[in-house]
């Protein structure tokens, strides 16, 4: 399969597209085929090296939306389940920009029915945000 990676930091000429093994699931993993995943500014910044990691390859994306084609043990979720999930860490070989991608399946919900897969890849990241924006509202008195 094919992914979007860092071998070396820098600006945009630094990401490489390579070939890589297609993951396989784990315990209480599900692997998705990306339909649509989204570049967010923690993208730049893994890329640039501000998470560290030197040395290593880095995949890139932590939104992704598609289909699930495998599940590990113990998984929630069945092959032919539209999807959205967050492949969040900052230093891993892999990420989301890639044809498959292996999450927890805690991390992963329901695609909504009432958007097209680009717009849904969109929520992951930005849901999480908004709601630990809400969260901290919240204890600190404002809501």
């Amino acid at each position: 399969m094919r992914a979007a990676v860092v071998n070396a930091f820098g600006g945009p000429e630094a990401v490489e597209v390579v070939e890589a093994e297609v993951p396989e699931p784990g315990a209480r993993e599900v692997r998705i085929k990306v339909a649509a995943a989204t570049v967010n500014p923690v993208d730049a910044g893994v890329r640039q090296g501000v998470f560290g990691g030197a040395g290593k390859r880095i995949g890139l994306g932590w939104d992704v939306a598609g289909t699930v084609d495998a599940v590990g043990v113990a998984s929630a979720w069945s092959v032919g389940d539209e999807v959205v999930a967050l492949d969040y860490g900052m230093v891993k070989p892999l990420g989301a920009h890639a044809e498959y991608v292996v999450v927890p399946t805690d991390a992963v919900a329901l695609a909504p029915r009432t958007v097209g897969v680009v717009e849904a890849a969109t929520l992951p990241l930005n849901g999480l945000t908004a709601a630990q924006a809400l969260d901290l509202l919240v204890a600190f008195g404002g809501g």
